[in-house]
């Protein structure tokens, strides 16, 4: 199994600690959201919460194949508000996801390490379902 570089390793922690605070945020927007439509996004922030768990793990599990420690830290979580201010925060963090993504989809590349190249698009693919699906409630509200 072939080390992954500091460069690498801290991208996926970084990569890491934004999914473990993702999974926190929208979990506590499940627990408190509230108001007229609130049952369909509640179950929006659980369905994200449960992806955004799935993500870390992935990443947690192949830092460790590659070499690293995975990290504990976690990334800052956005809470209170109603549902639409939570939904901004939520496509905001999502699109700066995406961005951390493309990025670690090159470095990945850039060292020639396909597997993480594999997972990294894979969430990016995930994160951008995400982000429209944000979008596209943002919209309706």
């Amino acid at each position: 199994m072939p080390k992954a570089s500091k460069e690498l390793l801290d991208a996926m922690n970084d990569a890491l600690s934004e999914e473990l605070s993702s999974t926190i945020q929208y979990l506590w927007q499940h627990v408190m959201a509230r108001g007229l439509q609130s049952p369909a996004i509640a179950d929006l922030f659980k369905e994200t919460s449960m992806v955004e768990m799935d993500h870390a793990y992935k990443i947690a599990e192949r830092i460790h194949l590659v070499g690293g420690t995975p990290t504990t830290a976690i990334g800052p979580i956005k809470v209170g508000g109603d549902l639409k201010r939570m939904l901004e925060e939520d496509l905001a963090a999502e699109k700066i996801a995406v961005k951390m993504y493309q990025d670690l989809v090159k470095l990945a590349r850039a060292e020639g390490d396909v597997v993480t190249v594999r997972l990294a698009e894979d969430i990016l693919r995930e994160t951008e379902e995400h982000e429209h699906r944000l979008a596209a409630v943002l919209e309706k509200a």
